[in-house]
C-alpha cells in the first residue's frame, strides 16, 4: 500500500472521471455546432476559487442583488434541492421574488400560470399534457415540482425561459439565450423592485451568456443597472483542488466577487445522475442532511463546524437506505435475521475509504491492489472480510444487488479467503452472482444482462470490424472502420469493462463455449464433462466470466420463480448453502441449470418500448 491512500483513492477517482466523461460524450450527438464555444467559456469561469465561503454569505449577497443566476444540472436533484434552499431564504423578506424557470417554455406560460394557481394532482397531470413535458424535459419531475409546489406557497411568480429555436441550428444556444433576456427584462421592467432568480442549465449562467446579455438588454433599455450575483453548482475541477487540500465537505466558495459555486456532490456522482438518467435506473435518495440556510449573523462559524456531521449524516442516510433494501429481499424470501444493518457502506464520495482499509489492519496489501482495480473499474461491490459495501453510484439496482450478497454471506457465512480449487472456485463464484443479480430483479424488475445474443453479436462485430481493419491496412486507407455497430448492438445492462474489447472477446468466447456444454449435458442427460479451459483462465477474464454467466443464470432463476418452475424455498436455501464444500457448488449450478431450462430471458429494454 502506498504511504498515502487517500492521493492514491483521489488518482483512481479523477482516472474513473475522465473516463466517465468520455463516456457521456459518446452518448451525446446532434449538440448545436455552438456549444464547443459555450463550454469552454463556461470552464473559464470555473477553473480556480478565490476562498472558501458558506452559505450564509452567499444569501446575503444574493439578497443585494437584483438577478441571481443559479445553474442546473438536470440529471442531478441536489442541484434542484439548492434552488428550494435558495427560495427559502430569499422569500424570507418582504421583497417580490421572480423566478426565470429554464423547465417551462416560452409558450407556456399559460399553462405554468394556470398550475401555479392550484397546483393539486388533478391539475398536475393536466399540465404535464400541455406543456408536453416528456417531450420537452423528460428529466425527472419530483424535483422540479417541488419548486414549483414552494414557490405556489410563498408566492413567487415564475416565468418559462426555454425556446427552441430550430431555425438557428448555427447559434441555437445563443438564440436561446437572446428569447429568454427578452422575457426576463419584460419582467425587471414590470417589477424593477423585484428580485429575478434565473434557474438555468449551467452552461447559460456563464458570466459572458445569459448574464452578459441580460445586463446589456437593461442598459439598452435605460433602466438602471441591476446588481449580479452567479452560483454555479458543483464544479469540477474545484472540487478536485478541494479534495487536494481535504476541504471535499465545503459547502460553498467565492470564485469572484459576484460569483459563488455551491457544492453537493462529487464529480463522479454528478456524472453518474447522467448516466442514471440516460438508462432509466432509479437511484437512492439523496441524502436530506442540509443546512436551513437561515440569515443569522453569527452563522458563520457553525456552518464550518457543522460539515463533518453533516458528511456522517449523509452516509448514515445512504446506509439505512441500503439496511432496508436488505431486509426487503429477506422479507421477500422470508429470511428472518437482526443483523442486516452490521455492514460498513462506503461510496464514491468517500475518500477516506482506502485509508480505513489501511487503518483496519486486517486487509493484505494484495487485497488492497485488488479494491483499488475494482474502484477503477466503475463497479461495485461487496468484500465479506469486514462487510464492507462499496458503491460506485447511487443506483437502486447496484445497491441491491450488494445488498443480496451482504445478506447472502450472513447466511451462508462462508469464508472469501478460504482456498479453494479451481472448480469450487469457479462455480461459487457464478452461484454467488446469481443470488445477488436476482436480489436487484426483486427491486428492479426490469434490469437486464448479458446474454448470450449479445456475446454472439459482440463477437461477430468484432470480426467483421477486424476484416474492415485488414482491408482498410492493405489498401493504404486511413481510420478503422468505426466501431459503433457494436455499442448499438449491445442490452442496456451492458458489462462495464466493454471498452477492454480484448477482455470481452474473450469472455464473451468462453460464455459462448460454457452454455453449449450445458446444453450437451442436459441432452445427453450423462455426467458434467468438465468446464475445459474456462477454469483456467488469468484472473480478469476468470471474474469477467463467472460474473456474466452469474448474471445470465440469476436472471434465469427470476422468470424461473415467476413461472413456477422453482420454488422460494428453493432459492431461500441457496443463500444457506455452504457453498465452500467441494462439489457443491457445481452441484448447485448444475440444478439451477436444470431447473431454468427453456427460461426465457424477459423482453429486452428496447422490445418493451
Amino acid at each position: 500500500m502506498t504511504a498515502d491512500p487517500r492521493r492514491a483513492l483521489l488518482a483512481i477517482q479523477k482516472r474513473l472521471w475522465r473516463n466517465l466523461r468520455q463516456e457521456i460524450e459518446a452518448t451525446i450527438e446532434g449538440d448545436p455546432p455552438n456549444i464547443a464555444i459555450y463550454r469552454e467559456e463556461f470552464e473559464r469561469d470555473l477553473r480556480s476559487y478565490e476562498s472558501v465561503s458558506n452559505k450564509s454569505e452567499l444569501v446575503r449577497a444574493a439578497l443585494a442583488a437584483g438577478v441571481v443566476y443559479l445553474g442546473d444540472y438536470h440529471t442531478l436533484p441536489q442541484a434542484q434541492k439548492t434552488l428550494v434552499k435558495l427560495l427559502l431564504a430569499l422569500t424570507r423578506t418582504s421583497r417580490p421574488v421572480i423566478l426565470g424557470f429554464e423547465m417551462v417554455r416560452i409558450e407556456h406560460q399559460e399553462h405554468l400560470d394556470r398550475y401555479l394557481a392550484d397546483p393539486s394532482s388533478a391539475n398536475e397531470e393536466r399540465f404535464l399534457h400541455a406543456i408536453d413535458y416528456w417531450t420537452t424535459w423528460a428529466f425527472d419531475w419530483a424535483p422540479y415540482r417541488e419548486v414549483l409546489q414552494l414557490c405556489h406557497r410563498r408566492g413567487v411568480r415564475v416565468v418559462g425561459i426555454n425556446s427552441d429555436p430550430r431555425d438557428h441550428p448555427h447559434d441555437h444556444l445563443l438564440e436561446r439565450d437572446f428569447r429568454s433576456a427578452a422575457v426576463l427584462l419584460e419582467e425587471i421592467r414590470a417589477q424593477p423592485e423585484a428580485l429575478l432568480v434565473v434557474f438555468d442549465g449551467d452552461l447559460h449562467v456563464a458570466r459572458d451568456h445569459l448574464p452578459l446579455l441580460i445586463d446589456n438588454e437593461v442598459q439598452k433599455a435605460g433602466l438602471p443597472a441591476r446588481r449580479r450575483v452567479i452560483v454555479h453548482q458543483n464544479a469540477e475541477e474545484i472540487w478536485w483542488q478541494l479534495a487536494r487540500d481535504r476541504l471535499e465537505d465545503t459547502n460553498v466558495v467565492r470564485l469572484a466577487p459576484d460569483a459563488f459555486c455551491v457544492f453537493n456532490a462529487s464529480p463522479i456522482e454528478k456524472l453518474h445522475s447522467y448516466l442514471n438518467w440516460v438508462s432509466e435506473r432509479e437511484t437512492l435518495e439523496p441524502p436530506l442532511a442540509t443546512s436551513t440556510w437561515a440569515m443569522v449573523e453569527d452563522e458563520d462559524e457553525d456552518e464550518e463546524d457543522e460539515a463533518e456531521d453533516l458528511a456522517q449524516q449523509r452516509v448514515a442516510e445512504y446506509q439505512e437506505q441500503v439496511h432496508q433494501i436488505a431486509c426487503t429481499v429477506a422479507t421477500f424470501l422470508e429470511i428472518e435475521r437482526d443483523d442486516l444493518d452490521d455492514f460498513h457502506l462506503f461510496t464514491v464520495n468517500d475518500l477516506d475509504f482506502l485509508d480505513w482499509m489501511a487503518e483496519d489492519g486486517a486487509f493484505t496489501e494484495r487485497e488492497l491492489e485488488d479494491v483499488k482495480r475494482q474502484i477503477l473499474s466503475n463497479e461495485s461491490y461487496f468484500i465479506p472480510k469486514g462487510d464492507v459495501i462499496y458503491l460506485s453510484d447511487f443506483s437502486v439496482v447496484n445497491a441491491a444487488e450488494e445488498a443480496t450478497h451482504f445478506l447472502h454471506h450472513r447466511c451462508s457465512g462462508y469464508r472469501w479467503d478460504k482456498p479453494r480449487d479451481l472448480a469450487t472456485d469457479f462455480y461459487f463464484r457464478i452461484v454467488t452472482e446469481a443470488l445477488g443479480f436476482f436480489g436487484s430483479k426483486v427491486l428492479v424488475p426490469t434490469r437486464e444482462c448479458w446474454r448470450e445474443k449479445d456475446c454472439e453479436v459482440f463477437l461477430e462485430n468484432y470480426r467483421v470490424r477486424q476484416q474492415e481493419r485488414k482491408r482498410r491496412r492493405a489498401a493504404g486507407e486511413e481510420g478503422d472502420g468505426g466501431d459503433t455497430s457494436v455499442l448499438e448492438a449491445m442490452s442496456e445492462e451492458r458489462v462495464k469493462v466493454l471498452t477492454n474489447q480484448k477482455l470481452t472477446r474473450r469472455a464473451s468466447t468462453l460464455v459462448l463455449e460454457h452454455r453449449d456444454l450445458e446444453r450437451r449435458y442436459l441432452e445427453q442427460g450423462g455426467p458434467w464433462p468438465g468446464a475445459g479451459r474456462c477454469l483456467t483462465q488469468p484472473t480478469e477474464v476468470h471474474l469477467l466470466l463467472t460474473h456474466m454467466l452469474g448474471h445470465m443464470l440469476g436472471d434465469k432463476l427470476y422468470f424461473a420463480l415467476l413461472l413456477n418452475k422453482v420454488s422460494k424455498s428453493f432459492i431461500r436455501q441457496l443463500f444457506h448453502d455452504p457453498l465452500e464444500q467441494p462439489g457443491l457448488a457445481l452441484g448447485r449450478y448444475l440444478e439451477l441449470v436444470k431447473s431454468t431450462q427453456g427460461v426465457g430471458h424477459g423482453p429486452s429494454r428496447g422490445e418493451r418500448l
